[in-house]
């Protein structure tokens, strides 16, 4: 009996040691930039002329290029923006090469902004097969300022469901 005490207050004593470090999108609940959610508008299988969106929490450096891996089977037909907290757009460069989309930022993004990334006329038809959900994965890096390499972000799931 002893022996099952030491074990629960040992296996207790380690599990509490383990710090939460769950990105909130709060300030200062991270150390470098981080994906906070995304979604689709409309989030339908077979939409025509979606928007796909990703909300970065950018902290620790400056940002100056966001790269996003696109999903083999949808085409984004429009333009690429990117909003901050307050709606308002922020100036960049955006290019699509090879399923990669780039998004270079005119001045670097200061640390404790949250940026959303529209993908708009985002095309999904003909890609999904009728009455399943359908899961779209990005993979979203970012250069900061003064690095040459990329840092995952992380992924972006974004769910789609049959009308």
């Amino acid at each position: 009996m002893k022996k099952w005490i030491y074990i629960a207050a040992f296996s207790l004593a380690i599990t509490s040691y383990v710090p939460a470090v769950f990105a909130t999108g709060k300030p200062g609940d991270s150390i470098a930039s981080h994906l906070v959610k995304s979604v689709a508008y409309p989030n339908d299988t077979v939409a025509v002329d979606a928007t796909h969106k990703i909300e970065v929490h950018v902290q620790g450096k400056s940002l100056a290029e966001l790269a996003i891996d696109l999903p083999e089977g949808l085409r984004v037909n429009r333009v690429i923006e990117v909003k901050n907290q307050s709606g308002q757009k922020i100036p960049t460069t955006v290019s699509i090469n090879n399923r990669k989309a780039t998004v270079a930022f005119s001045q670097p993004v200061e640390p404790e902004t949250k940026l959303s990334i529209l993908m708009n006329g985002v095309n999904t038809i003909g890609n999904s097969e009728a009455g399943y959900s359908r899961p779209w994965i990005y993979r979203v890096y970012a250069k900061t300022v003064g690095s040459q390499g990329e840092i995952s972000l992380g992924v972006a799931r974004i769910q789609t469901y049959p009308i």
